[in-house]
């Protein structure tokens, strides 16, 4: 019992077998679950809570990594392989994990290119609003001076 509380245990039962797969569960709801009790739905939600939970490792880069990535960067948006390794060697990261940022970065200089387009279309839209003919402009002259008497 020790080993199995240990380790990390789920169960799913299987559709006419009866037979249960073990699959990850915290161990520490081992002790409280009768798993001849459960239901197929009950040991589905308790998968499909456990799968919820489930997280990557997030890599937190120093800031000596993240300028020397961000130097590159500004070099060329796409390093080849042999870059990446010497790279990867400089800052102490895996290769794998400098690729996955530059295609992070590229995705974010995208959106942001994106998104600056969009605001200076928008101000190009505006002041065209605001610029109206010197016939509109009299026009609104003239309420403003009958709203004022």
């Amino acid at each position: 019992m020790a080993e199995l509380s240990s380790a990390l245990l789920c169960m799913r039962r299987y559709e006419g077998t009866g037979s249960v797969l073990m699959s990850p569960v915290p161990h520490q709801m081992l002790p409280y679950m009768n798993v001849g009790t459960l239901s197929r739905t009950e040991l589905q939600l308790l998968n499909q809570l456990h799968c919820r939970r489930k997280r990557r490792h997030r890599t937190i880069f120093t800031d000596e990594q993240l300028e020397a990535l961000e130097n590159l960067f500004q070099e060329t948006k796409y390093p080849d392989v042999g870059t990446r390794e010497q790279l990867a060697r400089r800052v102490h990261l895996r290769e794998e994990k400098v690729e996955v940022w530059f295609k992070n970065r590229r995705a974010k200089w995208r959106r942001q290119k994106r998104s600056s387009s969009e605001e200076s279309e928008n101000a190009q839209k505006w002041n065209k609003a605001s610029k109206t003919s010197p016939e509109k402009r009299q026009e609104d002259g003239k309420s403003d001076l009958d709203s004022d008497s």
